[in-house]
């Protein structure tokens, strides 16, 4: 474990520990001013994923002489994709600067709010939907599978690495899962705020040290 990791994961533990006493003790201001709109959380997932959109986009500047240019533009899309989710978080600005949602966001989604988390098409929630693939199918595969292949066949490391696919360590993994048992213990609907904000650190964390580390470490470089 790396000393980034071991300064970040007991911060992270003390804010789920924070979250979980709020909730107990104070359930109003947990869900009026913690993990509300523009609370304390939500700027901290906004800003988590754009540390992570700035990590992919560093990573590729240092890395395609290197790499080459298939996985700097992996890594150039991963940042835009994070950078997309942090803006979404924000409702790409409109809450700060607070200008008006076109007619389309108005109608479908259920705050009336520029952003794609609340939008709702034909009945079915975006969030929902993305959630549930990602988390029943994409996860899966993802968390258990890519990892336990990854150093036995060769044609799925190859591809791993030229894609520029950070792979999680069975650590991170099991990190998620006491993700999960914390924010069970919080009594609000909105335990998936805190939920959130926590998977993305430690996909930030994953994503900073990998089980493929050295194909993102320049220590493994020769120059």
């Amino acid at each position: 474990m790396k000393l980034f990791e071991k300064i970040m994961y007991p911060i992270l533990i003390l804010f789920l520990l924070m979250a979980i006493y709020v909730a107990k003790t104070n359930l109003q201001y947990f869900e009026s001013e913690m993990a509300q709109e523009d609370g304390i959380f939500q700027w901290m997932i906004f800003y988590t994923l754009l540390f992570a959109s700035l990590m992919c986009f560093y990573r590729a500047s240092i890395l395609k002489p290197f790499r080459g240019s298939v996985f700097a533009a992996c890594l150039i899309v991963s940042g835009f994709v994070f950078l997309a989710f942090a803006m979404d978080e924000m409702s790409w600005g409109q809450r700060v600067f607070h200008f008006s949602s076109p007619h389309f966001f108005l109608s479908h989604n259920t705050k009336m709010q520029l952003n794609f988390h609340h939008l709702v098409v034909n009945g079915f929630h975006i969030n929902n939907i993305i959630f549930t693939l990602s988390i029943k199918v994409i996860a899966t595969l993802y968390f258990l599978v890519l990892p336990f292949f990854y150093p036995k066949l060769e044609k799925i490391k190859a591809f791993v690495n030229r894609f520029a696919i950070a792979l999680p360590r069975y650590s991170q993994t099991g990190a998620y899962i006491a993700l999960a048992g914390f924010v069970s213990f919080i009594p609000s609907e909105l335990r998936y705020v805190i939920f959130e904000f926590g998977f993305y650190w430690i996909l930030v964390l994953m994503m900073y040290n990998p089980l493929n580390d050295e194909v993102f470490s320049r220590k493994s470089l020769v120059r």
